[in-house]
This record gives structure tokens, sequence and C-alpha cells, in this order.
């Protein structure tokens, strides 16, 4: 009877780890559609940021506001199609034509597979080939993004619906440890999004108003290349400094120089000055904790991982100072959602 007993629990035992396996194995199976859900998320908080801003100057219902900070997100986007569109297509064009010139004046002297070769020999060059080529699957990424946009409105619609279910996962007993690391995340990526807007912005211009003090061919575009690559901080400044550089060179030597020095600058201003005067209630990662985040992030997931590996991170951030740094250390570590409480308590 004994030996029966030792043999049920040895298969039970073996069988919760291979349940355990499956589910890890079935997770990175559907990392991507994971990654794209977790893209939802961000677009939701972004949504539910700006309709939580309506609400509080204008007095409308929550479901009146959020409709209308979609309204008004559309209409921006829409406006900026409208006006931009144009000359955007044209110095998209104008953009390439210039690449595609260097690229013929680089051939003689670089042979382009080798280097290819050579960078494919390495991590980072992987990802940043795959950073590169990602322009070639523009179809699957707009399919992508509609995904993201139709998942982000009806998260943000119910967004309690989706945090219960989650935390439906665990023993009731965590349950109000689960939502209170929610809380912490949510609010976490908020104040992130909210940073990393207005340095987007503010980069974009000033990339566009130097290349177009400069001479540079095809500044709107550059400086839009610019601003949306800086969402992917530490990373992106560097994947954005290249067309910069490279149409530049396409017009003459002495003006890469001038563009390498306007990168440089930008860069500086962003990391030196924009970003410590934004960031001070943001939650602030290491830089290298950031760096490796967003770099492992690209190894493993690709592109997309490449894109939300900070916010990532910080969610990551927050639950480990909630459920390791507080609860099994004990440590009194600060929290952004504790510190947004105490700086705006809610009447």
């Amino acid at each position: 009877m004994e030996t029966f007993r030792s043999d049920v629990v040895f298969v039970r035992r073996v069988l919760i780890v291979v349940a355990i396996g499956a589910l890890a194995a079935t997770l990175w199976l559907l990392s991507e559609i994971l990654l794209l859900a977790f893209g939802s998320i961000l677009l939701a908080v972004a949504l539910r940021s700006v309709a939580a801003m309506l609400s509080r100057h204008t007095g409308l219902s929550e479901p009146w506001a959020l409709g209308i900070a979609g309204i008004v997100i559309a209409a921006l986007a829409a406006a900026a199609v409208v006006l931009f569109g144009a000359q955007l297509r044209g110095q998209a064009e104008g953009l390439v034509a210039q690449l595609q010139s260097v690229e013929q004046t680089v051939s003689p002297y670089v042979e382009l597979d080798a280097l290819k070769d050579f960078l494919s020999g390495s991590s980072l060059g992987t990802l940043f080939l795959r950073a590169v080529s990602w322009g070639t699957t523009a179809i699957a990424a707009l399919l992508g993004f509609l995904l993201v946009i139709a998942g982000a409105i009806y998260m943000a619609v119910n967004p309690a619906a989706y945090a219960e279910g989650l935390v439906m996962l665990f023993p009731p007993t965590w349950h109000g440890l689960i939502r209170t690391t929610l809380e912490d995340a949510g609010v976490a990526l908020r104040l992130w999004l909210g940073v990393q807007l207005i340095a987007m912005v503010t980069v974009g211009l000033l990339i566009a108003g130097g290349a177009f003090a400069l001479g540079i061919p095809t500044p709107v575009a550059l400086g839009l290349i610019n601003g949306l690559l800086e969402f992917v901080p530490l990373v992106g400044p560097i994947l954005g400094a290249l067309p910069v550089l490279l149409v530049a060179v396409g017009q003459s030597w002495m003006l890469a120089i001038w563009a390498l020095g306007l990168v440089i600058v930008v860069q500086q201003l962003e990391s030196n000055l924009i970003m410590p005067l934004l960031s001070g209630r943001a939650v602030a990662l290491p830089p290298a904790v950031a760096l490796f985040a967003v770099v492992a992030f690209g190894l493993l997931f690709g592109p997309l991982g490449l894109i939300l590996g900070y916010p990532l991170a910080v969610v990551a951030d927050a639950a480990i100072r909630r459920l390791y740094v507080r609860r099994v250390l004990g440590e009194d570590v600060e929290i952004a959602a504790e510190r947004e409480r105490h700086m705006s308590p809610q009447p």
C-alpha cells in the first residue's frame, strides 16, 4: 500500500512537470500573439489616460469621455495624414531614392553580402538585421496593428473584466496582492507613456528642424522616423540616426559630419536634459537594465520584442518591486502607484 501511494505521488509530480513544460511551450508558440495583446494593453492605457483627463476637466462620464478620447486621437491621426500625407509621401520617396543612391555609391567599396554575413554571425548583428528588414513585412505589420487597435478598444471599454480574469488564475489568497500589482503596472505604464510621447515629439521636431537648417533632404521624413523610433529607448535612437547619416553622405562628406553632430546633440539633449526633466515622476529603470532588457526581448521575440522591450521591463519592474522586494524581502521600496496616490489623492 505504501509503495502504491509513493507511485501515485511520483506520477502526479511527473504530470505536474509535464503540464508546466507544455504550458511554457504553448506560451512560447503564442509569444507573438501575447506581445500583440500587450500592445493592446499599452494603447488601452493611453486611451483611458486621455479619457480620464477629459473627464477630470469637463465632468463627462467615463463612457462619453472614452468615446471622445478615441475620436480625438483618430481625428488627430487623420488630420496629420491629410495635412502632411502628400508631403511626407514625397519625402519618403525621396528618402528611398537617396538611400538607393548611397547603396550604389558604397557598394563598389563595401561587399554588402559579406557585411550581412558578418553581422549575422553575432546576436546583436542578427537583431540589427531583423530590425532593418522588418519593413519588408508591411502587410503583416498592418494586420497586427489593426488587431492591436481592436483589442485596445475592448480592453479600454471594460478593463476590470480582463484584470479580474487574470486575477482568477491565482489562488484566492493571492487575489488582493495580484490586483495591487496590476494597478502598480498600470500606473507605471501610464507615466512612462506620457514621458515617452513628449520625448518622441521633441526628438522628431529637433531632428526635422536641424535637418532642414543644414539642408539635408527629406527633413520631415527623417524627423518622423526618429520620433517614432524614440519609442524604443537606447536602441531606437541608434537606428534613427542611420537614415540621417546615410542621406547626408549621399550629398557630401562635410554634410555627413554636420549630420553626425546634429544627431549627437539631439541625443545628448534627450538623454541629459529632456528625459531627466520629464521622468522625475515616472518609473526610472537603470540605463544598463533598460538596455539589456530591450536587446534581450528583441533577440527572443524579434521586432515586436524590440519595440515593446522597455514597457515590458517597466511592468516587470513594478511586479518585482511589489511581489519580491517588498513581499518576500520585506524592503521598503518605492512604488510609483503609491507615490501617485499620495500626490493626487482621490476625493
